[in-house]
C-alpha cells in the first residue's frame, strides 16, 4: 500500500492506494503537509463491486473512484460537496453545466470554447467540488471524466446551467424548488445520516443564492449565444 498527499479544494488529503496510477492520476494536485484533514482509501471489496458495475474498466480505474467516493463521504464536514457537471471560468467566474452523462455537458462547454476561445478555461468536465461558505466555490479535481478536462484551480460559483436537447434553443430561470428536484440528482448524496442532511444544507444555500437556469438546446453557435448572453449579464 502506498501514500500520497494531495491538496483538493484546499483541504490536505492523504490517500493510501494499491495501484501506481494514483500518483500520476493526481500528479497535478500532490503536496506536502503534516497533518491531514482528511483520509482515504478505497477497500478491496469496494473495488471488485466496482469492478463489477463497470465491465471491462481497469482495477486502477475503479481503485481511483473509490477514493474519491471515499473523499466525497467526509466533505460534507468541511462545507463542500462533489457535484456531477461541468465547470469552466470565463471573466473571473465559475459557470456549471449539467445534465444527466451522455447529454452534452462536454459538447456545450466546448461550444464555449470555441467562440470564447482562450478566454474561456475548464475547471474540471465532470465531476469538481462546490465549497459553500459566504459564496460557493467551485474546485478542479482530477476526476474529470473520461476527456480528462481539468486544471488545479478555482473560481466563484456565477450560475448553474442544465441541459437539455432541444429543437430550438431557449433558456428559463427556475425557482427555487425547481431547482432543488433538477440539482439534487446530480449531486453525490454520502451514505452517512448526518453527512447527507449536511450536503442538502449546503445545496439549499447554494441554489438560494446561485441563478440555475434550464436550457433547451442544439449544438449551434445560438446555443452558446443563448447561454452566454443570460448567465454573464448579471
Amino acid at each position: 500500500m502506498s501514500k500520497l498527499d494531495i491538496l483538493l479544494s484546499g483541504l490536505k488529503i492523504s490517500i493510501e492506494y494499491s495501484h501506481d496510477y494514483m500518483s500520476n492520476f493526481c500528479k497535478d494536485y500532490i503536496s506536502q503537509f503534516d497533518e491531514p484533514q482528511i483520509l482515504a482509501k478505497a477497500e478491496q471489496n469496494a473495488i471488485l463491486k466496482e469492478k463489477e458495475l463497470v465491465p471491462g474498466a481497469p482495477i486502477e480505474a475503479c481503485e481511483s473512484l473509490c477514493i474519491y467516493r471515499a473523499i466525497a463521504e467526509q466533505l460534507p464536514q468541511f462545507d463542500r460537496f462533489v457535484f456531477h457537471g461541468a465547470a469552466i471560468e470565463y471573466d473571473g467566474s465559475a459557470y456549471l453545466f449539467t445534465a444527466p452523462s451522455g447529454t452534452g455537458k462536454t459538447t456545450h462547454i466546448n461550444l464555449w470554447h470555441k467562440y470564447l476561445g482562450d478566454k474561456v478555461d475548464v475547471i474540471n468536465g465532470d465531476k469538481p467540488i462546490i465549497s459553500v461558505d459566504k459564496t460557493s466555490t467551485v474546485y478542479g479535481t482530477p476526476w474529470a471524466g473520461k476527456e480528462g478536462y481539468q486544471r488545479n484551480a478555482s473560481a466563484p460559483l456565477k450560475a448553474i446551467c442544465i441541459l437539455k436537447q432541444g429543437k430550438e434553443n431557449k433558456i428559463t430561470k427556475l425557482e427555487v424548488a425547481e431547482a432543488v428536484n433538477h440539482l439534487m440528482r446530480q449531486v453525490y448524496l454520502p451514505s452517512d445520516p448526518s453527512a447527507l442532511s449536511k450536503t442538502l444544507e449546503l445545496l439549499g444555500t447554494v441554489i438560494e443564492n446561485t441563478p440555475v437556469y434550464i436550457l433547451e438546446c442544439d449544438i449551434s453557435k445560438e446555443a452558446f449565444e443563448t447561454s452566454f448572453n443570460q448567465m454573464t449579464k448579471l
